[in-house]
């Protein structure tokens, strides 16, 4: 298992897609675990058991294996980085065990969307933000993934609210305060960017007062990504990219 303390990680030649991102890391997590999955990577803190740090591929979706029903502790992590337990979060408030990377995503291989549902890919996640402008997001690449193959990338900021810290006993984790993506097409060279707050507010249809620009989301995250340049790294989009009609959500 090899621990990441550098600062500067600078990674090539995944299978899918052929590529990973290089960044900068100048965010708070020092110990990171870069863990290659089938289909798409996440860098785990294991200060804080959590992924703070995804990225994968999107291209034609060719398949629609089932997800499992189950989610799983992930044998390739050391348990004492990674979450205490696989149990729903309950702790008087509305959360998910929700996804970095969408299950939906990982369909066209067995083997991916059964590492979907590792806890190493899991984060404690608003029914409001996991069902809603955070679920848009993940139905935007599906469908647009069919006509341009996409770059994703997406993390978590834990923030300074410790009053939703609720699953510190039991799964051994603080809630995140913000999660945030970055979606790139790989033809036209168009990123969009969104940082949303890990609360109650961000249904469906305020999915747009969460976009922003990968500038911002480096600032709040701590890590600078190499592969972008000023103007891609400074778009601000102030509509989501339009979902294809006719799309299959499967």
């Amino acid at each position: 298992m090899q621990f990441i303390i550098a600062l500067q990680i600078s990674l090539v030649g995944l299978a899918y897609g052929q590529f990973l991102p290089s960044f900068t890391n100048l965010s708070p997590y020092r110990n990171l675990i870069e863990r290659r999955f089938t289909g798409f990577t996440n860098w785990i803190d294991c200060n804080s058991r959590l992924p703070v740090l995804f990225y994968y591929f999107a291209d034609r979706d060719r398949g629609d294996y089932p997800r499992p029903s189950s989610f799983k502790l992930d044998p390739q992590v050391s348990y004492s980085c990674q979450q205490k337990s696989t149990s729903s979060y309950n702790g008087g408030a509305s959360y998910d065990r929700g996804h970095m990377v969408t299950a939906n995503h990982m369909d066209s291989n067995p083997q991916s969307i059964m590492d979907s549902n590792y806890m190493t890919n899991i984060a404690p996640q608003t029914g409001v933000l996991n069902k809603g402008a955070w679920l848009y997001v993940e139905e935007m690449i599906e469908c647009i993934r069919d006509v341009n193959p996409l770059r994703v990338y997406g993390g978590i900021v834990l923030g300074d609210n410790t009053s939703n810290d609720i699953f510190l006993s039991s799964h051994g984790v603080p809630t995140p305060d913000w999660l945030w993506k970055i979606v790139e097409n790989t033809v036209t060279g168009d990123v969009i960017a969104y940082l949303m707050p890990n609360n109650f507010e961000p249904y469906r249809d305020r999915v747009d007062r969460y976009l922003t620009t990968i500038k911002d989301i480096e600032n709040k995250s701590g890590f600078i990504f190499s592969n972008f340049n000023d103007f891609q790294r400074n778009k601000l989009h102030t509509k989501s990219w339009s979902i294809p009609p006719g799309c299959d959500y499967s």
